[in-house]
């Protein structure tokens, strides 16, 4: 397990997890189990952030885990509905909850998710604080919805890719870290330095995920790999083997032109993205934004 080597954030997580489980109780039964698997298997990572965070503070505050709990389970409401859009049929080496009962139920299953984060969020967190979480919410959905109005648009730049994983993925990293932070008691500058932290990381991380999908291991990422590629999804190692190499970019265009991509396009596009560099180059990219969050460049 990830946190075994940290027995104080593994001990401070157990408890946000008896938050999460009893959370997700409801009267359907199979509603109800659906949602303790989809559970399972995570990181965690957001709560640790937030418990990290909490760290830099004096004061010692119960609230921090229905926040750290809320804010996880936010984020399991965005990927349910996230599978819907991306017509996913596995998440985590699991069927999804679209693949298993349709889109309808799957809806709700986000919307009863979303639900439950607010009232643990509302319990822990002041009504300003609040309206940032909500305006956060609010940006990581308008991300989505120009990521899908945006499939299969190989004009897309560097810049626009950037702005948009800010909100749909470092949003919710910067609020763990800001939540914790402000929970505890840190005066504003910390505050301020930890979002950033989390920021930072949240960039990283997304590209490292946008790597993961066209080179990670299947078994482990729990996604076929290229699906980005078949959604028609422009992530940054493919814009930067576009700009590296037109012939290649007037390629793809040709491939994706009816917006349809086989099993083989999509292996000769993820060997030309490694043939052209825009894996090493993202990777340089990934630590660039860790240094950022290291030293507060």
């Amino acid at each position: 397990m990830l946190w075994d080597n940290y027995p104080e954030i593994k001990q401070k997580l157990a408890k946000v997890e008896e938050i999460i489980q009893k959370s997700l109780r409801c009267r359907s039964k199979p509603f109800e189990e659906f949602l303790h698997t989809l559970s399972s298997g995570g990181k965690r990572l957001r709560p640790a952030f937030t418990i990290l965070a909490a760290g830099f503070g004096k004061q010692e505050n119960e609230k921090i885990y229905d926040a750290a709990a809320g804010i996880e389970i936010l984020h399991m409401a965005t990927l349910v509905h996230d599978d819907v859009i991306d017509d996913a049929d596995t998440r985590r080496g699991k069927a999804t909850a679209n693949k298993l009962y349709g889109d309808k139920i799957a809806v709700y299953m986000g919307d009863f998710l979303l639900t439950r984060a607010v009232l643990l969020l509302s319990k822990s967190l002041p009504e300003d604080r609040l309206e940032k979480i909500a305006g956060g919410l609010k940006s990581i959905c308008e991300a989505e919805i120009e990521q899908f109005f945006s499939r299969f648009d190989l004009s897309i730049s560097l810049f626009t890719y950037l702005k948009r994983i800010a909100r749909k993925t470092s949003a919710l990293f910067a609020f763990s870290c800001g939540e914790g932070a402000f929970l505890s008691g840190c005066d504003e500058k910390v505050q301020k330095n930890l979002v950033k932290f989390g920021f930072y990381f949240g960039m990283a991380f997304q590209m490292y995920d946008d790597v993961l999908n066209l080179v990670g291991d299947e078994a482990k990422t729990g996604k076929p790999r290229g699906n980005d590629i078949k959604e028609g999804i422009i992530t940054i190692p493919l814009i930067i083997a576009l700009r590296k190499n037109p012939a290649f970019a007037e390629t793809v265009s040709g491939i994706m032109a009816d917006k349809k991509v086989s099993d083989a396009e999509v292996g000769l596009i993820i060997n030309e993205i490694l043939n052209s560099g825009g894996i090493d180059d993202t990777r340089a990219w990934i630590d660039r934004y860790l240094k950022k969050s290291r030293y507060d460049a």
